[in-house]
């Protein structure tokens, strides 16, 4: 590809880095421009190639085919792991103590409602066997040895390889010790079969109450999410008056607005990815077994298998009558959940329309405004997320609340049935995507999530997703090494720009030296603001130091594109004569950035 040009410009080699999602071999090279001859028939020209030697990297793509579902499935761990890394920059050590200890008191809840999940999925499926009720005792040995062989595989096959890890067997260590330690309490005492009266219990056929206990360590673990936020929303708010002026930020006081948002939006930011994190694993597990429960009753009803399912109670499982579809706690959380979700949705809507950022959306009024709104709503983020935080997590607490007050016990007729259907087909969506890898414009949209989630290597959580950080740097290192002899281009788009300075800065001023070309980046919009300890002043002032030249485009339609301190920066006007609004797209084919690489490929050496 791209040899003829080679042959005249033998000395400079661009080098093309795509951004977040599931992306083709060949999409760096921009799209075709499409014509229609007929109904039946379309022309295309290729896009235009270089007259420099080009090559293209794809990290995305080679990930995903190595770790498969199993990234979504880890995906609240991921959530954790990323929260972990949100240390503020001159707030004190206090509350950087606060971020460790409440990111690990939730990872601790989320390794427990892992196990917990494991335990009902197995009785789920012994209780269409036909087994004596003591036989449930070994399924909570059984899950918790599951769960750590499972630590002890990732511990040696992720955790231990990274680079830079203190203490890597650490954490792993503590989340296995509290496996062991939970798996046999609950074989020795099995909650579900404790008499209880009150909230959460289940009517047994012969009249006795008993504990509904996976609805109450649901309950318990989310509020323990949403206090966590609370917490880190609170100290969020205090960041504002401390006068400290530590960490790299660059600026002095507590009258700084800089250092104001450095201490506060990084806070704020990791409260919101805990108290999305349990409820998404609750909301999304309890599909899945809604799914396998029903499977199951079908499998067994069909063929006349067994009498099903068996009217005992188990360990965390509730007794469940198959006549009344709306005696399952478990199967009616996720709507606990879409309830969580609309109150975080309105929440946000009453801080946005108060006059303290962009306004409410415009809806109606074309895509470039559209993109000019989300470009200032990532602007204003820092300073929205700790007004947006409390408010959220406030009203999708009470209005939960609500819902298991006036809905407890009184749930039934045709609204029940549809809810139940709409249940069913949610979980088949679920499996449909994290487990068989269909629906693809849902799987893109969590592709993309997790391309941005897994830059962290895995550290505050040992069942988070595993990061691509180490092996694309290594992949885009050969390739800069083995054209180093002559002048290296190094062109990213979005993510791809986030990989490209980390390396630049790690390499330092060392040959070769890449030229650095960056578009639609996030390095200032999010990375510089919500993770400031690690991508600081310093490291921007490195990658500087340690490329030829830096050049940044961005465009004010772009949601994440904007400019980076250290870099010359290049505004785009978006939409250019055609009309067409590209916001965030379409950077490889943009004009201004095809002309500037042609002009340092036409520099003498």
């Amino acid at each position: 590809m791209g040899e003829q040009g080679a042959a005249r410009s033998r000395s400079f080699t661009e080098i093309r880095v795509h951004g977040i999602g599931d992306h083709e071999y060949y999409t760096s090279l921009g799209l075709p421009v499409e014509k229609r001859l007929n109904d039946w028939v379309q022309v295309a020209a290729p896009p235009p190639l270089p007259d420099h030697r080009l090559r293209i990297v794809n990290w995305s793509r080679s990930r995903r085919l190595k770790t498969g579902f199993l990234w979504y499935l880890a995906f609240p761990f991921t959530l954790a792991n990323v929260a972990g890394r949100m240390e503020p920059v001159g707030a004190g050590w206090a509350r950087t103590a606060v971020l460790r200890a409440v990111v690990g008191c939730v990872a601790a809840v989320l390794t427990l409602s892992q196990l917990a999940w494991l335990i009902v999925l197995g009785e789920t499926v012994l209780r269409y066997l036909d087994l004596q009720p003591g036989v449930l005792r070994a399924v909570p040995l059984a899950a918790a040895a599951l769960l750590s062989a499972w630590l002890v595989h990732r511990y040696r096959t992720v955790v231990k390889p990274q680079s830079g890890q203190h203490r890597p067997y650490l954490r792993p260590l503590v989340h296995g010790v509290l496996v062991v330690c939970a798996g046999a309490l609950l074989s020795l005492a099995p909650p579900a079969q404790l008499l209880n009266d009150g909230w959460p219990s289940t009517p047994m056929p012969e009249g006795a109450a008993r504990l509904d206990a996976m609805a109450l360590w649901i309950a318990l673990s989310t509020g323990i999410a949403f206090a966590a936020a609370l917490i880190l929303s609170v100290c969020s708010a205090g960041s504002n008056s401390a006068g400290s002026s530590g960490g790299g930020s660059g600026s002095a006081g507590p009258g700084n607005p800089a250092a104001c948002e450095g201490r506060r939006a990084p806070l704020a930011a990791a409260g919101v990815l805990l108290a999305v994190a349990v409820p998404l694993m609750h909301a999304v597990t309890a599909l899945v077994r809604m799914v396998l429960d029903n499977l199951l009753g079908y499998v067994t009803g069909l063929f006349g298998w067994v009498r099903a399912p068996q009217p005992h109670s188990g360990i965390l499982l509730p007794y469940d009558n198959p006549a009344d579809p709306g005696d399952s706690r478990l199967d009616l959380f996720p709507f606990l959940a879409l309830i969580a979700v609309a109150a975080a949705l309105v929440a946000t809507a009453v801080v946005l329309a108060s006059g303290a950022g962009p306004g409410l959306p415009p809806l109606g009024s074309g895509k470039a405004a559209r993109g000019r709104w989300w470009h200032q709503a990532c602007a204003d983020a820092p300073r929205l997320l700790p007004r947006i935080l409390p408010l959220a997590v406030s009203l999708a607490l009470a209005a939960m609340a609500t819902a298991v007050v006036l809905g407890e016990g009184r749930l039934g007729g045709p609204w029940l049935a549809l809810a139940i259907l709409v249940l069913q087909i949610a979980g088949g969506v679920v499996v449909l995507v994290v487990l068989l890898g269909q629906l693809r414009a849902l799987r893109e949209v969590l592709g993309k999530i997790a391309d941005v989630a897994g830059f962290w290597p895995v550290s505050d959580h040992p069942l988070a997703g595993s990061s691509y950080r180490d092996a694309a740097l290594a992949g885009i290192t050969e390739l800069v090494d083995r054209h180093g002899r002559g002048e290296v281009a190094l062109v990213a788009h979005s993510q791809g720009s986030v990989l490209c300075a980390w390396l630049v800065a790690d390499a330092g001023t060392g040959a070769p030296r890449p030229h650095l070309i960056t578009s639609g980046s996030p390095i200032s919009s999010v990375y510089a603001r919500f993770f400031p300890a690690t991508f600081s002043p310093e490291l921007l002032a490195a990658a500087a130091a340690g490329s030829r030249s830096w050049t940044n485009f961005w465009r004010d339609t772009d949601p994440v594109g904007f400019p980076i301190a250290q870099a010359e920066n290049r505004h785009l006007p978006d939409p250019r004569a055609d009309g067409i609004v590209r916001s965030h797209s379409d950077y490889w084919t943009e004009p201004a950035i095809i002309a500037h690489v042609a002009a340092l490929a036409r520099r003498p050496s």
